[in-house]
């Protein structure tokens, strides 16, 4: 067992020294039955995570579910996916693929699959026997620790911070904070060189408005208020909850299925608002946020990472955290539960690991709940309440922008719906 310990550490070392692998570790919550293995990790690297362990490969086959809740919360705190290589100290061991982790056993002169090789040059020559393991062990770990305090003290180049800062960021972030941004900096601009209020220069152009909605048939409100914001601290608090969740979904369905989550939670949580018979102005992209989070619930439920006590508590504490803030001023409830209804749905239908049974049962439900919507838009599109005041400060401020003609239009169309 003490030429496994040498060994092992002689990998770490490999790993952290050549291929810029840090350390890292795990509490283990069973203190009876200690596990000696080993997780390093970067980033960087195809192989995102790399497990080793001085046990026989069979024990570590037995607790891949174990290990692979260990890498999942690996993944989720860098915000980004990879690849699991898991090494075990075994002369016996195979050479096995499941899923996204590669097992391969390594020992002195073994031979190393080529997909691995090609990756971690002279991988089977590494390890080596002694007569004296620890003296050994005690060797490996001086080394390994003047080359971390020898990187400590080197200074890194200011772009390697940008470098690493840009991947914290997802693409579906990104075109959330420059559109809101902009829409925003240009309704503050306007405002204040014009002198009119903002909450009347969003009205006119694009907030949630149940009357503007009908009367005008500006349908495209239900999508345009997710990306206003009426206030800096609005647009503040919007953009940081977004960061996280949108990256640590992205990591997990990519691209496209997350804006796509993003988009149409905004537009359902502005239907639950429109359903709701409110007349209220609503605006932000909170409806989004709320989709991405019942998407991430999905897919934490879906690979068991709930059952990790750390990011059980981090997820009910964020859930607490958005649940009080559902009965601070002028936030719309409905907008949120509508946004974390459609993520809900969206996260089994577009998660790989839904059962085709279930899926196709979210699929036909999501489309009737859609129809349901759109048929209820169609048919009953009056409102309870008309103002006449609202309406004539979004005018004036039209005619201010000298939109005189766009400005004569709605006051004919409003008078005759009303």
């Amino acid at each position: 067992m003490s030429q496994r310990k040498l060994w092992m550490i002689q990998l770490v070392k490999y790993f952290i020294i050549s291929k810029n692998y840090a350390q890292i570790s795990f509490v283990n919550a069973n203190k009876e039955k200690k596990t000696d293995s080993m997780w390093l990790v970067n980033p960087q690297n195809e192989y995102m995570a790399v497990h080793i362990s001085i046990d026989d490969q069979y024990i570590t086959l037995a607790r891949r579910e174990q290990i692979k809740l260990e890498a999942m919360s690996i993944f989720n705190a860098f915000g980004r996916g990879g690849k699991i290589l898991d090494i075990s100290l075994d002369d016996k061991g195979e050479y096995k693929v499941i899923e996204d982790t590669t097992y391969i056993a390594i020992y002195p002169q073994c031979s190393v699959p080529a997909e691995i090789s090609s990756k971690f040059e002279n991988l089977s020559t590494l390890i080596y026997d002694v007569d004296n393991p620890e003296a050994e062990i005690r060797k490996n770990n001086d080394e390994i620790k003047a080359f971390l305090l020898k990187k400590m003290n080197t200074v890194q180049p200011r772009r390697a911070g940008w470098k690493v800062y840009r991947e914290t960021l997802s693409g579906t972030y990104v075109i959330g904070f420059i559109l809101s941004a902009l829409i925003y900096g240009v309704l503050y601009t306007v405002s204040t060189v014009k002198d009119i209020n903002i909450t009347y220069l969003g009205l006119a152009f694009g907030a949630y408005f149940k009357p503007y909605i009908v009367a005008l048939n500006q349908w495209y409100r239900l999508l345009t208020a997710g990306f206003m914001h009426l206030s800096l601290f609005h647009l503040l608090a919007n953009i940081i909850a977004l960061k996280p969740i949108s990256k640590a979904v992205e990591t997990k369905l990519g691209f496209k299925k997350t804006f796509t989550v993003f988009i149409v939670s905004i537009i359902t949580g502005s239907l639950f608002v429109y359903f709701g018979n409110g007349n209220e102005i609503a605006v932000g992209m909170s409806g989004g946020i709320y989709g991405l989070m019942g998407v991430l619930i999905v897919l934490f439920y879906q690979e068991g990472l709930l059952k990790i006590p750390a990011i059980r508590q981090r997820l009910l504490s964020t859930i607490y955290l958005n649940i009080i803030l559902n009965f601070l001023p002028n936030i719309s409830m409905l907008g949120h539960l509508g946004g974390f209804t459609a993520g809900i749905f969206l996260g089994f239908i577009f998660s790989e690991k839904t059962e085709k049974g279930l899926k196709l049962n979210f699929i036909i439900s999501g489309s009737i709940l859609a129809g349901f919507m759109i048929g209820y838009c169609m048919m009953f599109h009056s409102v309870s309440n008309v103002f006449p005041a609202v309406d004539t400060r979004v005018i004036r401020a039209l005619r201010q922008l000298n939109l005189n003609s766009y400005a004569d239009k709605i006051k004919v169309i409003l008078q005759q719906y009303y």
